[in-house]
C-alpha cells in the first residue's frame, strides 16, 4: 500500500499539466515532468533555483501572480505571460498560482500549473485577422446605406410620413451605431498591430483622473452612485498618450456605473507599486465569475446573464487591453459573484 509521499509523488508525476511548487524564499522544491517537457529544462537543473531566475518570465519583476496570491489570500488563474525556455527564446504560457500560508499569513509555499499557450496566441491571431478583414469589408456597404439613409430622411425622395420617419430614424439610428462598432474594432486592430503611433507625453495622472470623474457625476447620479477618488498624489508624472488613456479609464468608469446597482459606491485610487503605477476602478456590482473573468477582455465577448440588457458591443475591454497592453502596461481584474469587481491597470511610472 502507497504511504502519502509515494501518493503525493504518483500524482505530481501523472499530472496532465505542468506544475512547480515554490519555498518561502521562491525556490522551486518541485518540477514535474510535463513543466520539464513544455520548458526544456531538467528538474535536477531546476531544484533549488530561484523561480524568477528559472523561468524569466515577463510578470516577474513587477507583477509576480503568486505574490499577489499572497496580499490576497487568493487564486491568480488564466495569467498570459512568456518565459525563457533556451537562451535566446521565449515562449507563451497561461497559468495559474496559489499562495499556500500559515495562519500568521506567511508563506508556506506556492503551487503554479501552466500550459504552452502557443496554440491559443496563432488561433487569437488568425480570428483577429479574420475578424478585421471582414469589419473593414463592412465599412463600405454600411458608409452607402447610411448615406441613403440620410438623403431620405432628409426628404430628398419625397416627402415622409409620420411612420416611415419614425421607421428610418430608427434605421438610422442603428447604421450609426454599427458605424461605431467598426471604426472601434478597427482601431483596436491598429493598436494591436502597431500602426497607431501613440502620442507620448508627460502627464499627471491624478489630474486626469479627477477630470474624467468630474465628468462622469451626472451619469452616476442618475443612478445614485457615488463616486469615491482617493486624493494620493503620486510622486511625479506617467509618460502616456493622455487621449488614449482617457479612452481607457473612461471606459472602465463608465462599465462600473453601469453595471453598478443603485445606491452604491464606484471607488477610484491611485498607488505606486515598485516602478509601476496602478489604477484601481472598484463596484459594487454583480460580480463575474472565474468562467468570464478568463474571457473579460476578448473581443466581443459579454456576459450572458442580465447585464445583456445594457447596450453594448463586446469591444470595450478588448480596447482597454490594447490600449494598456500598446504602454507596455497591463490590464487585469478581480471579481467576487455578488460582491462587485475591481479593475485594475499598471503603467510603467517615469524613470
Amino acid at each position: 500500500m502507497l504511504d502519502k509521499q509515494e501518493l503525493s509523488d504518483l500524482i505530481v508525476a501523472g499530472l496532465p499539466v505542468a506544475l512547480f511548487v515554490v519555498d518561502e524564499n521562491h525556490n522551486v522544491v518541485e518540477f514535474n515532468p510535463a513543466a520539464e517537457q513544455i520548458t526544456g529544462r531538467k528538474r535536477s537543473e531546476v531544484l533549488g533555483r530561484n523561480c524568477a531566475e528559472v523561468f524569466s518570465s515577463s510578470l516577474c519583476e513587477n507583477d509576480c501572480p503568486l505574490r499577489e496570491s499572497e496580499k490576497t489570500g487568493a487564486p491568480c488563474l488564466g495569467r498570459e505571460a512568456f518565459i525563457r525556455v533556451r537562451e535566446d527564446e521565449e515562449l507563451p504560457i497561461i497559468f495559474s498560482s496559489r499562495a499556500i500560508l500559515d495562519d500568521s499569513g506567511q508563506l508556506i509555499c506556492g503551487i503554479e500549473v501552466f500550459r504552452d499557450a502557443t496554440d491559443v496566441h496563432q488561433l487569437e491571431a488568425h480570428k483577429r485577422n479574420l475578424i478585421s478583414l471582414f469589419t473593414h469589408d463592412l465599412k463600405a456597404p454600411v458608409a452607402i446605406i447610411g448615406g441613403f439613409v440620410d438623403r431620405l430622411v432628409d426628404e430628398k425622395a419625397g416627402p415622409l410620413n409620420e411612420k416611415q420617419s419614425s421607421y428610418l430614424e430608427t434605421i438610422h439610428k442603428e447604421i450609426s451605431r454599427l458605424e461605431q462598432y467598426i471604426f472601434s474594432f478597427l482601431d483596436i486592430a491598429r493598436i494591436e498591430s502597431g500602426q497607431i503611433e501613440l502620442q507620448l507625453s508627460p502627464c499627471d495622472l491624478g489630474e486626469l483622473l479627477t477630470e474624467i470623474v468630474t465628468g462622469f457625476e451626472v451619469q452616476a447620479a442618475k443612478k445614485n452612485i457615488e463616486l469615491h477618488l482617493d486624493p494620493s498624489q503620486l510622486s511625479g508624472p506617467v509618460i502616456l498618450d493622455r487621449l488614449q488613456i482617457s479612452r481607457v479609464i473612461s471606459n472602465l468608469l463608465d462599465n462600473a456605473i453601469k453595471y453598478s446597482h443603485e445606491n452604491s459606491i464606484v471607488k477610484l485610487s491611485l498607488r505606486e507599486d515598485r516602478n509601476q503605477v496602478i489604477l484601481e476602478i472598484q463596484d459594487q456590482g454583480p460580480g463575474i465569475s472565474v468562467q468570464d473573468q478568463a474571457q473579460i477582455f476578448s473581443h466581443f465577448y459579454r456576459i450572458d446573464d442580465e447585464r445583456r440588457a445594457v447596450q453594448g458591443s463586446g469591444l470595450g475591454l478588448a480596447a482597454v487591453k490594447a490600449i494598456v497592453e500598446a504602454h507596455s502596461g497591463r490590464v487585469w481584474m478581480r471579481s467576487t459573484p455578488g460582491k462587485g469587481s475591481s479593475f485594475f491597470i499598471s503603467l510603467p511610472k517615469t524613470d
